[in-house]
C-alpha cells in the first residue's frame, strides 16, 4: 500500500487540510489499518496535485485562511482501481517476537514476561478503545469499515489470549517443545558464554 493511495483513501471521506491527513496516519488504531511511516504528507500532496490527483479548496474559518485538499476526477478513479486490486500481504515487524525468538536460557526469563506484561497493557488499551470506537458518536465508519473494525477486535483478543498463555508458560516452565535438529541451542550458548568468558579475561 503506497501512502499516496492511503492519502487519496483518507481524502475519499471528506475534503481535509494536510494536517487532518496527518492525524489520520497518526491515529490510536491506524498501526491496525497502515503501519507505515509517512514523512512529510505535503511533498506527497503536492505530487498528486501536480499529477491530477487532487487539487485545492481556500476557506475562510474564523479570519483564517484554511488549504484543503480535495480528489479529482481522475482521483477518484485512481482510488476506485486501486481498491479492486488485490491487497499485498500485510508485513509483520513486531520487536517482541523478534526478541522471543532469540531468548535463550542465559537470560532472565522475568525480562520477557515484563514484556509481555507491558505488551498486554497497550494491546488492552487499543482495544478498549477499537470497541469504543464505532459509537464515539464523531467518527466516521461505514458499514464496510464496521468489517475492518471487527478484524481489529478479534486480532487484539487474540493477541491478549496469546500473552496471557505465553506468561503462563514462562511462569511455570512449561513452554511448548521447539526443533532443533542441528543443536543450535547448545551450540549458540556455548559461543555466547565463551564470549563472554573471553571479554572477562580481557577486562
Amino acid at each position: 500500500m503506497s501512502i499516496e493511495h492511503s492519502i487519496l483513501a483518507i481524502l475519499s471521506y471528506w475534503p481535509s487540510t494536510g494536517y487532518d491527513i496527518k492525524a489520520e496516519f497518526e491515529h490510536k488504531a491506524a498501526g491496525l489499518y497502515w503501519g507505515m511511516s509517512y514523512g512529510s504528507i505535503y511533498p506527497k500532496l503536492k505530487k498528486l496535485e501536480e499529477q491530477g490527483y487532487i487539487y485545492t479548496i481556500n476557506e475562510e474559518e474564523t479570519g483564517r485562511r484554511k488549504k484543503q485538499y480535495e480528489l479529482t476526477p481522475k482521483g477518484w478513479r485512481e482510488l476506485e482501481k486501486w481498491l479492486t486490486l488485490t491487497p499485498a500481504y500485510p508485513v509483520v515487524r513486531d520487536e517482541l517476537l523478534m526478541k522471543m525468538s532469540t531468548w535463550h536460557e542465559d537470560m532472565d526469563a522475568q525480562v520477557l514476561i515484563d514484556h509481555l506484561l507491558k505488551r498486554k497493557e497497550t494491546t488492552g488499551d487499543l482495544l478498549e478503545f477499537v470497541k469504543n470506537w464505532p459509537t464515539n458518536g464523531t467518527s466516521y465508519i461505514s458499514d464496510y469499515g464496521m468489517l475492518a473494525i471487527r478484524y481489529g477486535e478479534t486480532r487484539l483478543e487474540a493477541e491478549l489470549n496469546w500473552i496471557e498463555e505465553s506468561i503462563q508458560a514462562l511462569q511455570k516452565n512449561q513452554l511448548p517443545q521447539g526443533q532443533d535438529p542441528q543443536d543450535m541451542t547448545k551450540k549458540l550458548l556455548a559461543r555466547r558464554r565463551a564470549a563472554v568468558q573471553q571479554e572477562g579475561v580481557n577486562d
